[in-house]
């Protein structure tokens, strides 16, 4: 409202900005008004209000016992929902008695007062004299200004500022100084953690700053903020030559995708300033009713879609295959990893796989020096000149499997590896122990299943992956064999003969790889071994994380029988020890 008032896009005609700060607030409001304005204006969160703040509290202040009838409870996130509720009857009185020249405004304890009455601030006062079991007054940083004034030096108010140009560029001067300083002192983490945080906590911050500062008018400071951020993305990245020309367009358009189109979703000026350039003002102030805010994925999808049409469009086969892998709900798994214990932590080098995949980055030679042949990209994993990590990769992804099958299975867990196993290893007998995650009341299966890893069959030295016996669950009976296939395998082809026009790019290439998944799905089925009763169920993925459609419905069935946890570690599970296994093989 106040940026709309300064540019005259309203016939308010209010002249001053009172800024009203209010004293210890969270901790001053009386409860029982708070509960009698929670039943008024919130009556669904009445009873909760009432069960949390009903009654007096107990505190334990050096052994003595004190009874507290006023504020909120430290960390209560319902804190902010039930002041704002037990101010609204004060401010809607206040707002009756300064008349209708006077508009307040209030996000929590933040009060601002639009008007054109030079005497407000002492009108509040005396109206809040005898309200302080809501608010009170400090009255040492209560202000008011001119709005002419606030158009030369401008104001500060709920984290930013509004008034000229000047003013606004050197308050983004200064918040933009701090932000590069935390950047530059990302360079003394681990590359995993200089990675979350980048993503997930400073390009926030500084993207906060262009949905609430007006920046229209002055584009160059986030574009070197933009450049700041893709070079730390290549230092990460720790490639052992620069981009060509071609190289750097490309990885700073993947870098500006969201994670679920196959990009890093660190976005850039451009698409950060649509939204704001959609924003419809209004005449009226306040508007009536208050319009619900357009996520912003909504407001860029178009953007990000044609973006990644016509990318698609140019981009060769290999790339076309991995960016549907990257945007795969396994293959995007690790970008948000937190390493809360070992087996979810990343190194340097493996991060530095993971984004150079991501990027679609070719490798450093053009020459792959152990075969001759052109080093395309993710040649490292199929050269058969050098050694693979394919059967490495697919035992860690066997035990991920293993151990989050038997939490869903419940007590026991039989390790049944007598003779030879997949990659050359040695048998461990019979193991039986309890599982750190336990099955739900509600999980529908039974506590007394058995999850074998590499059962025997009926043919010999043949075995299968996992075996699950016993219970009543979804997971009775059956034996599974994992497959784990790489994509650059000539066979897949998704070039756009046959593509309906009316189809996504990337829905068509997803379509095909995932026929060509299903196809080899087919086969093991095919090939199957005898086992001793049971079903047989084939679990085919890419070396990126995408499923066949029979892998992915068993998935989903598995998830019927999991906590959410235990769901979600299982994917971050395989997300991670894909990128570990693509970082072994991987010629930077």
């Amino acid at each position: 409202m106040a940026e709309r008032v300064l540019a005259g896009e309203d016939n308010s005609g209010f002249t001053h900005l009172a800024s009203l700060d209010a004293s210890n607030a969270f901790n001053r409001v009386d409860r029982k008004e708070m509960v009698a304005a929670a039943r008024k204006f919130a009556p669904t969160m009445w009873r909760a209000c009432k069960w949390a703040y009903g009654d007096a509290s107990a505190l334990v202040c050096n052994g003595n016992v004190l009874s507290s009838s006023q504020g909120f409870r430290q960390g209560d996130p319902f804190g902010p929902l039930f002041f704002s509720i037990a101010l609204r009857p004060t401010l809607h009185a206040l707002s009756q008695s300064l008349g209708p020249f006077t508009t307040p405004l209030a996000y929590l304890d933040d009060i601002y007062l639009f008007t054109n009455d030079v005497d407000v601030l002492r009108k509040t006062t005396c109206f809040l004299s005898d309200k302080e079991n809501i608010i009170k007054l400090n009255q040492s940083k209560c202000s008011m200004k001119a709005f002419e004034d606030i158009r030369g030096k401008g104001m500060k108010m709920l984290g930013t500022l509004v008034g000229n140009r000047d003013a606004r560029l050197n308050f983004l001067k200064d918040k933009m100084r701090n932000e590069l300083d935390k950047l530059n002192n990302l360079v003394d983490l681990p590359h995993q953690h200089a990675f979350l945080l980048l993503q997930l906590c400073l390009q926030q911050n500084i993207r906060h700053r262009q949905r609430s500062l007006k920046t229209d008018d002055f584009g160059d400071e986030w574009k070197k903020m933009d450049e700041r951020l893709w070079e730390e993305v290549q230092r990460l990245q720790m490639r052992q030559r620069g981009n060509a020309p071609e190289e750097e367009e490309k990885g700073r358009l993947l870098s500006s995708l969201p994670a679920r189109f196959g990009g890093l979703g660190i976005l850039n000026t451009p698409t950060l300033f649509l939204p704001r350039s959609t924003l419809s003002t209004s005449s009226t102030i306040p508007p009536h009713p208050p319009p619900t805010p357009t996520p912003q994925r909504v407001r860029c999808a178009e953007l990000w879609s044609d973006q990644l049409s016509s990318f698609m469009e140019a981009a060769s086969q290999p790339e076309r295959k991995h960016l549907v892998e990257n945007a795969s709900k396994i293959g995007r798994s690790w970008l948000r990893q937190i390493p809360y214990f070992e087996p979810l932590r990343l190194s340097n080098h493996e991060i530095a796989a993971g984004l150079h995949y991501r990027l679609l980055t070719p490798a450093s030679s053009p020459i792959f020096s152990a075969c001759a042949e052109d080093s395309g990209l993710a040649h490292d994993e199929v050269c058969r000149q050098r050694e693979t990590w394919s059967i490495r990769r697919h035992d860690s992804i066997n035990r991920v499997l293993h151990t989050y099958l038997s939490c869903v299975a419940g007590a026991t867990v039989c390790h049944d590896l007598a003779g030879t196993q997949q990659g050359g290893g040695t048998g461990k007998g019979l193991i039986e122990g309890k599982r750190p995650f336990r099955a739900s009341a509600t999980s529908g299966i039974s506590t007394c299943d058995t999850v074998s890893l590499e059962p025997s069959t009926q043919e010999g030295r043949r075995r299968n992956d996992i075996r699950v016996r016993g219970g009543e669950g979804e997971l009775r009976n059956v034996d599974y064999d994992l497959k784990v296939y790489g994509l650059e395998d000539k066979s897949v082809y998704v070039v756009d003969r046959g593509k309906p026009a009316e189809m996504e790019w990337i829905d068509w290439v997803q379509g095909r790889m995932v026929a060509w998944l299903g196809k080899r799905d087919a086969e093991v089925v095919e090939k199957q071994p005898r086992i001793y009763g049971g079903a047989f169920r084939p679990l085919v993925l890419s070396a990126g994380g995408l499923m066949s459609e029979e892998t992915a419905v068993e998935w989903r069935s598995w998830r019927k029988g999991m906590e959410k946890e235990v769901w979600h570690g299982l994917q971050s599970r395989v997300g991670v020890e894909l990128v570990k296994a693509r970082a072994r093989t991987l010629w930077m």
